[in-house]
Order: structure tokens, then sequence, then C-alpha cells
């Protein structure tokens, strides 16, 4: 499941004071009118209320953003006297118009970003009074502008699947199909934008801040890279929770809503185990990897990246290895060594960090027990739910109701199906087959490596103004459409007494509610 990122926020710029141009004149009133569209719709995304309003207004902050970047792009080569259609180094693109922009610095350009990543405040000096981070130069602006795409597009992958799966009634196959599709193509967008921050050498040193060595930790390389890594292992995740019908299962069973199972069981199809197995294993390496980079920045020092992030990317490490296991457990009971698939069940249940089942606990229990036994259950689960919740994020978020499916890293969803289908199999072993139950602790330990099903993307190209826009910018400015004093409340905060969900903007649900 994709992360719950927050998006940035910043403060007004009018280009006008910083620089001019003599062959295209009314360049930077353009960008300051874009760059004023972006910051509302910045603005008025994170005053809503985490709910569906919420999730569609991320189309108009794309909008936003892809308007916004042509201008600042442009600004940028005029700024390092490259025509727009010579080779851009950081891309080895060249669709520009190779139209020459002459620009003229007044003096260097400061925005203020507010750094959602950000672990412990930055120095005083480079922090506003809204506590954004103030940096300055042209490509301090496109990094973050990037960065926030990307979150922007990460974010539009999570609210499609999670508003698909759990869902009042029931996705059909198709459903799920289409949503699956339509994440992974924006995480792999995702992925292609974190690159190009990078790999281009015109944004290392973009998030250094003014008369200091320390780097904003969002902006920093080593983030950037383990955000794309982060990206991909979310999307080879979701291509196998396309075929995943035991994920499917087990929310549908949960969904007080769904009255198929009056009519027939859930079909579970055979799936490709084996294969699917080693893409989890694929998606374990490039969390892993995601929270080793995230971990590193700003090691160091007193600066560095949200412990709930590094927490996320681990564990979602961990869910793909437990899935992983689950699928060489599902291949191994449909061979009929249905003995051997329990022992890849516990395994998977040794990678999540749950308590693994006693190896001789058998389900049948007496009548005298079972109320003991149910009470002592509920009470392991009580206590696996407060682990989970230590692991990935803030108690003091569980407690105002901020943890949703899916901010888990999916762990909680993966664990309901493994105890579904442990409990399945060993009942079945009880009965009919009587296999004996091999030790599970080695297992895991011996996974084969994995294997890629997408290709890592290349650098994100950065969009160019075209002809008609640029024989616009030729003319002299008119009067401008906004002026900063219109602007007067600067705070970006999210009004207090707004309740997390709108009303009746979707049904009540019991454990299967997406918000």
């Amino acid at each position: 499941m994709v992360y719950a990122s927050d998006l940035p926020t910043t403060s007004h710029l009018s280009f006008q004071t910083f620089l001019s141009s003599s062959t295209h004149p009314s360049l930077p009133q353009a960008a300051s009118t874009a760059r004023h569209a972006l910051r509302l719709a910045l603005k008025n995304h994170k005053r809503l209320p985490r709910s569906p309003q919420r999730d569609a207004h991320l189309t108009t902050v794309i909008g936003a953003i892809n308007d916004y970047l042509p201008y600042i792009v442009a600004i940028s080569y005029g700024l390092s006297g490259r025509p727009l259609g010579s080779i851009n180094p950081s891309t080895g693109s060249s669709t520009g118009s190779g139209e020459e922009i002459e620009i003229t610095l007044r003096s260097e350009i400061e925005s203020e970003w507010r750094a959602t990543l950000s672990l412990t405040p930055l120095s005083l000096k480079s922090r506003s009074k809204n506590g954004r981070v103030r940096g300055q130069g042209i490509d301090f602006e496109i990094a973050f502008v990037l960065t926030t795409l990307g979150y922007v597009l990460s974010s539009v992958a999570r609210s499609g699947v999670l508003r698909t799966l759990y869902a009042a009634t029931t996705p059909t196959t198709e459903q799920r199909t289409a949503a699956v599709q339509n994440a992974t193509k924006y995480l792999l967008q995702a992925s292609s934008v974190h690159a190009l921050l990078t790999s281009s050498p015109s944004f290392a040193g973009a998030g250094r801040l003014p008369g200091s060595a320390a780097i904003v930790p969002d902006l920093d390389p080593a983030t950037q890279a383990a955000l794309s890594s982060l990206a991909l292992a979310e999307a080879t995740l979701i291509a196998v929770l396309k075929d995943d019908s035991y994920v499917a299962a087990c929310i549908q069973a949960r969904n007080p809503n769904d009255k198929d199972w009056m009519v027939r069981a859930p079909e579970i199809p055979k799936v490709r185990a084996l294969l699917f197995a080693r893409l989890c294993v694929r998606a374990a390496e490039y969390a892993e990897q995601a929270a080793a980079g995230l971990g590193s920045v700003g090691a160091q020092g007193k600066t560095g990246i949200d412990e709930d992030v590094v927490k996320y990317a681990r564990a979602l490490g961990r869910v793909a290895r437990a899935r992983a296991c689950r699928f060489f457990g599902v291949d191994a009971e449909l061979a009929g060594k249905i003995g051997e698939g329990i022992a890849w069940l516990r395994a998977a249940k040794g990678a999540l960090g749950l308590r693994p089942s006693p190896q001789g606990e058998r389900e049948t229990l007496s009548k005298s027990k079972g109320g003991f036994s149910r009470l002592k259950k509920e009470w392991a689960e009580r206590r696996e739910d407060r682990k989970m919740e230590k692991d990935v994020g803030s108690r003091d978020r569980v407690a105002k109701g901020e943890l949703h499916p899916g901010d888990d890293a999916g762990r909680d969803e993966e664990g309901r199906v493994i105890d579904m289908l442990e409990t399945k199999w060993v009942r079945m072993n009880d009965t009919i087959n009587t296999q004996l139950i091999p030790p599970s602790t080695d297992l895991l330990t011996n996974l084969p490596s994995g294997r890629d099903i997408h290709s890592p993307p290349g650098p994100y190209r950065l969009p160019w103004l075209d002809e008609d826009e640029l024989a616009r910018m030729r003319a002299p400015p008119a009067e401008e459409d906004f002026e900063p004093s219109s602007d007067v409340e600067d705070s970006d905060d999210e009004p207090t007494g707004i309740a997390e969900d709108a009303p009746g903007a979707v049904p009540e649900r019991s454990e299967s509610s997406y918000y």
C-alpha cells in the first residue's frame, strides 16, 4: 500500500522582484501567476479533511504543477544562457523550440517551502515564521516542485487502489485490474520524478541552505533515491495485488455490505505462486534499500528523515517478504504438500513480526476450554495491534484515528490473510492429510533472489513551453492579476474543529472502512 505523503506548502513569490527578460518580458509575470495557482491549490488541499473530496482534489494539484513547471524550466534555461532546444544534461532530451531567452537577474531568487519529511527543525536562519525552509536559486524552486509532484502521483495511486479494494460493494475482477494498472502507472511516474532529482547534476546542491553546509533532508539525493526505490517496491507489490485473490477474499469476508456470501463462496483461482513469490522478494529488496537510504540521511548530523517514513519502508519490506513466504506456501499446498505450506505460513508470520502458532497447536478445542482460548487469542491480537502501531507510526496518530488501511504498509491485511489460510490448512491437515509440519525457522533465510516486473523508469522529462506560449511571452506584461497584499493570511494550517470524515461521504464500515 502506498505511503500517505503530506504535501508541502509554499509562501508567495513574485518573479518580477528578482528578474526581468528583454526577449520575453511577460515570462516573469506568467510564471508568478502559475505559481500563485499552485500555491493556492496546495494550501486548499492541506485544509481539506481526509476524505474522498481531498483525493479528488489531487488532480487539481497535478494540473497546477504541470502548468507551472514549463515556466520555471524556461527561466532556468534563460539564467544558464542555454537555448530551449539545447541538450538537457539531466535527461538527454532536446525537444525544445531552440529559442533563446535572455534574463537579467536583479537578486538571487528566494522561495520558502515546508519540508514535510524533516525529522527535526532546521536552523532558525533557514526557516520562516511559518516553519518553512528558505532556499535560494531556481534549482531549489524546481526541486521542491518536482518533489511535490512525486508525492502527488503516489497519493493518487494510493487513493485509487484503496478506494477500489475497500469500496462499499465488492469490486469485480475488471475493476480491481483497472485500479491496479492505473496506480502502477502513477507509481512508475513518481519513481521517474525522484530519479531525475537523484541523477541530475543541476539538483545535486539544490537543497543546500544559504550560508550553511546543511541540505534540506527532503531534497537530499539519498532521500530522492530512496523515494524512487520505495515507489518501485510499491508498484511491484501492487502488480502482484492485481491477481492476489486471497487479499480480496479476506476483505470481502469483513465487508458488512457484501451479500455474495449468501450465493457463493469467494472464488480463489490458481495463481502463478512461484512467480509472485519472486516478485515479492524483489519488492522487499527495493523497500529495504529505501529504508536504508532514508535512515542514512542526516545520520551524522542533527537533521534527518521523519522516523514514521523510515518505519513505513521497513514495514513494507517485511510485508513483501511475508507475502513471498505465503506464495511459496500456496505453491506447496497446490502440490499436495500441505505440511510444508503451513511451515511457510508460519515463516511469513515471523517475517511480519507476529507471534507464530505453536507447532503442536490444534484448532479444535473442547467446549470447556473454548471460551478461555478465545479470550487469550483476543488478548494476543490486541498486543499485536499495539506492536504494529508502535512499529509503523506514533501512538498519538492511532489515538486520533488518523491511521487508515494502507498506513501500516499492508501489514495488518497480510496478517489476516495468513491467519485465514493457516486456520483452513491446519484443519485440513488435522482431518485429512495428517502431514508433518517441518520447522519454519530456516525458510525465511533461504528465499531465492527477486525478479523485476517493471524496468526501472528513466529520469522524468521536464516539460517545455510550446511555441505559441513563447510567442505570447514576447508581448509586454499586462497588469498583474494579483498582488502580494491580497494574500494577507499566510498560514496553511488546517482549521480546527473539522471532522476527519465528511458526513455521508462514504458509508459506515466496520474493520474494512477506508476512511
